[in-house]
């Protein structure tokens, strides 16, 4: 059987990396105590609840001379580490338009599932959102503003299906649709990545590889796919091992601590939008 210890800081002074899979609202105690032991450290999406206590971990493993590893897991997803990878070769020219979907029904939960707690979960942006939050800033780059609105299906759990338009600053769109609200079913993962010079997508019902159209010297549209697109390993385990792979031999990380802050900020500014009815500013 497992080690079972009195206290987050007692086990954390006994291990080699922290790897913290509690609650959102949780994961503040679980890095700090981290730090404070020392010891390099994984925390599961979203990295905190709110700004402040992201920036005070941040601080923390910084003083404390530790990595601080963000698990935004979809980079590490074949499909959407592909897309990213034809992005940044320039074939599909100057970047446009994202367009993203992640939609299925409530997440199976007791009736005193923190899922349900707005407080702690953040809801449907901040839980779910946040994937293709983080996503299309690693595609597009910084977003400059972003406007939500949303529908409530299931009212104990609050707004439970989110639009998202964003402007990033380069120019480009995006569009973000999360979705508990999905009758029970298969969930579905689905993007679009559009330039000026072609066009990437894939949709998880379709089960079907990369689609690419490509515009040539000549003016006309080539088509391809991408295929096979197996999951090789389980992409969480595939993070984890990035993640060691950073530690043991000092590779650049895919995803950084100041990613997971960036990604909270544009959850909190989509959920200030729907709250609001208004554009806000992302700081």
């Amino acid at each position: 059987g497992g080690q079972v210890y009195d206290s987050v800081e007692a086990l954390a002074a006994d291990v080699d990396v922290v790897d913290v899979c509690t609650i959102t609202t949780a994961h503040k105690a679980g890095v700090l105590a981290a730090a404070t032991a020392v010891k390099p450290v994984i925390c599961e999406k979203p990295l905190a609840r709110n700004v402040a206590d992201c920036e005070e971990m941040i601080a923390a493993c910084n003083a404390a001379g530790v990595p601080l590893f963000v698990a935004q897991v979809v980079r590490f997803f074949p499909q959407f580490a592909k897309a990213k990878e034809v992005l940044a070769s320039g074939q599909l020219g100057n970047p446009g338009v994202i367009r993203t979907v992640r939609a299925g029904s409530m997440p199976a939960a007791t009736e005193r599932s923190w899922f349900h707690d707005f407080a702690q979960s953040g809801g449907v942006i901040m839980d779910l959102g946040i994937h293709d939050l983080d996503f299309v800033r690693w595609c597009f780059g910084d977003v400059e503003r972003i406007f939500a609105r949303g529908l409530t299906y299931n009212q104990e759990v609050g707004r439970d299906h989110a639009l998202m338009t964003l402007r990033f600053k380069n120019g480009a769109i995006g569009h973000i649709e999360s979705s508990w609200a999905h009758p029970a079913g298969q969930f579905r993962t689905r993007f679009e990545i559009a330039g000026d010079d072609g066009l990437v997508e894939w949709d998880s019902l379709n089960d079907s590889p990369l689609r690419l159209a490509l515009v040539g010297d000549d003016g006309q549209v080539s088509r391809r796919s991408e295929s096979p697109l197996a999951l090789e390993s389980d992409p969480y385990y595939a993070e984890l091992a990035h993640f060691l792979d950073c530690l043991e031999n000092n590779t650049p990380c895919r995803v950084t601590a100041e990613d997971g802050l960036m990604a909270v900020k544009l959850s909190l500014a989509a959920m200030e939008s729907l709250r609001t009815g208004m554009p806000v500013m992302v700081g």
